[in-house]
């Protein structure tokens, strides 16, 4: 919906510093605008979910224009009419303005907190998976039909973590 044209959103310049500053750690290089439409469709695919953090905001200054994609807007009218009453609660945000600040600063910190539930691997370490490919491909050709390295990959793997998440279960009883 990039065609319907663009808005603009009031945010003090602290709150502008800390989402830039955010911007720059997940998205080196990127304006915030184009961070924001990244991170709502993101969302809108739930790949994560906007919670609620423990937001410390300083509203002090004057106002500064954020220009942002109409459709990045209304998207922030629409969960701010259904999150409306539990930010007023939360955050004493009790207009729009205050709302968009705190929705924004918790999207990033929601970004933040999924990122620590991933793995981040390079090619180099799949090496030793190649390797179990190798060691064990008859074997799970047999067992499990496997016929290509994906398939054993995928196989292999979630076993591996159906193991840890096992183990995990088993050591916090």
């Amino acid at each position: 919906m990039p065609s319907q044209g663009y808005a603009t959103i009031g945010l003090k310049p602290a709150i502008i510093s800390k989402l830039q500053d955010k911007t720059d750690e997940y998205y080196p290089g990127m304006f915030l605008p184009s961070a924001l439409i990244i991170m709502m469709n993101e969302i809108k695919r739930e790949y994560y979910t906007v919670g609620m953090h423990n937001i410390k905001i300083d509203f002090s200054g004057r106002y500064t224009s954020l220009t942002v994609r109409s459709d990045v807007k209304e998207w922030f009218e629409e969960n701010y009419k259904t999150l409306k009453e539990k930010y007023e609660k939360k955050y004493r945000a009790n207009n729009f303005t205050k709302f968009a600040s705190i929705f924004m600063l918790n999207m990033f910190e929601s970004k933040a907190e999924a990122s620590n539930n991933v793995i981040n691997l390079k090619e180099s370490d799949f090496a030793w998976l190649k390797s179990e490919y190798d060691q064990r491909k008859k074997e799970y050709e047999t067992k499990f039909g496997v016929k290509t390295f994906e398939h054993f990959a995928d196989v292999f793997l979630k076993d591996l973590l159906d193991r840890v998440n096992s183990a995990k279960r088993v050591l916090t009883l």
